[in-house]
C-alpha cells in the first residue's frame, strides 16, 4: 500500500471533519491494518484533548481534537466532550 499524498491527506481531514468522533476512529481502524493509537484523550495544549493514531501503512498521523464544556461544578462522570478539530499529518518516513 502507497503512502498518502499531500491531496489524499486533505480529502481525509475533510471526510473526518464531517464526522461524530467515534464514527471518525472506527473509519481509521478499518483504514489501515496497522493502525497504532499513540495516545487517548490526552491533553497537549490547554483545554483541548487529543486523541492520536498512526496508520503506519498510510504514512499519515491522524489526531482527533475536542474540547471539553462541561463546568466547574460537575462531578467527573459529567464530562461534555465535543469534536472540534482534526489535524492530518505526514509521517517522518512520508516524503509525499
Amino acid at each position: 500500500m502507497a503512502y498518502l499524498n499531500q491531496a489524499e491527506r486533505k480529502s481525509l481531514l475533510d471526510e473526518l471533519s464531517g464526522m461524530r468522533l467515534w464514527r471518525a476512529k472506527f473509519k481509521l481502524r478499518l483504514m489501515d491494518p496497522k493502525a497504532r493509537l499513540v495516545y487517548l484523550r490526552n491533553a497537549q495544549q490547554s483545554g483541548e484533548w487529543h486523541t492520536k493514531y498512526v496508520l503506519e501503512s498510510l504514512g499519515a498521523q491522524v489526531t482527533l481534537v475536542e474540547v471539553n464544556h462541561a463546568a466547574n461544578d460537575q462531578v467527573r462522570n459529567k464530562q461534555n466532550f465535543e469534536f472540534v478539530n482534526v489535524i492530518v499529518e505526514p509521517t517522518p518516513d512520508n516524503h509525499r
